[in-house]
């Protein structure tokens, strides 16, 4: 992904637009022009204010071309672990609340409002793009599917493991994504990937803002996964101190909040798809949570 800048045109004036542009060098060779037209358009259709914007696209036989809005603060994963653009103060605890409500509203409506109730499919912080007010977008939605293929995605209704599910999803053959945030049961060799795998990644993103740390497998975490560490804290009732991070420890006002996202991101992260919440649900809580403040 990287940036440009093109022209806008007024009725009596042109000026400098800055935009993003990802080059589909990975792009499913099957696509035809119609078939990626047809494609490209309907994402270009799912306009919500916490998702970045499609704005045009370019195709030919040796490169196909998105552009984008350009969100000009940086990634999630910057802003909490650093990089060699970044300086800035940790997040205080309000900042982290609107960034997890700003992504929750904005795969809500990924999965509730768009016109084929899309998933992402690669939700991780580094897919989170800030401004300088750090309202929170999405990036990368659709690009799994182009990468992918048409064949192999499809949409139809999810099939009942147990009667607590009825909803709509589309599913898309995994391939080879980071293993960091996805739900286990993507991680298996030719399985589907529901909207219900896409909870499973944000509850590893919100884990990722509560303790800012990263969420693999490396010495900062005890050789455990985030996800591991924080639910094996709570099981065992220990101090919230050793997995928050320690600059949301002075604001002792925040703590219930604080604990109650904690649970949000458990429930998202359950094994079981089926006990996931809907993003609905994840998105409603996490509004009654900013009420209390």
């Amino acid at each position: 992904m990287g940036s440009s800048t093109g022209w806008s045109r007024g009725r009596d004036r042109v000026w400098p637009v800055r935009c993003g542009v990802r080059r589909l060098s990975e792009v499913d060779a099957t696509w035809r022009f119609k078939e990626f037209e047809s494609e490209v358009e309907a994402i270009g259709k799912v306009v919500h204010p916490n998702i970045v914007r499609l704005r045009a696209y370019y195709y030919a036989d040796d490169e196909k071309l998105l552009i984008t809005d350009f969100i000009r603060n940086g990634s999630l994963y910057t802003t909490l672990h650093g990089g060699p653009s970044n300086s800035s103060a940790p997040l205080p605890w309000a900042a982290r609340l609107k960034i997890v409500q700003g992504t929750a509203r904005g795969l809500m409506f990924i999965h509730e409002y768009s016109p084929r109730k899309y998933v992402h499919g690669s939700v991780k912080s580094t897919k989170i793009l800030l401004n300088e007010d750090l309202q929170p977008y999405i990036s990368g939605f659709g690009l799994a599917r182009l990468i992918l293929g048409s064949s192999k995605f499809t949409s139809s209704a999810s099939r009942k493991q147990n009667s607590s599910q009825s909803n709509i999803s589309s599913c898309f053959t995994v391939s080879t994504p980071s293993t960091i945030y996805l739900a286990p049961e993507a991680r298996i060799s030719g399985s589907k990937f529901t909207q219900k795998c896409d909870v499973y990644s944000f509850g590893i993103v919100l884990m990722e803002i509560l303790t800012g740390k990263l969420p693999d497998e490396g010495p900062e975490n005890g050789g455990k996964g985030l996800e591991s560490l924080v639910r094996k804290t709570f099981r065992e009732e220990r101090p919230l101190s050793e997995i928050i991070d320690p600059a949301l420890l002075q604001e002792v006002y925040a703590k219930k909040q604080v604990v109650e996202a904690f649970h949000i991101a458990l429930n998202c992260t359950e094994l079981d798809p089926e006990l996931r919440p809907k993003m609905k649900t994840v998105s409603d809580s996490l509004d009654r949570i900013k009420l209390q403040l």
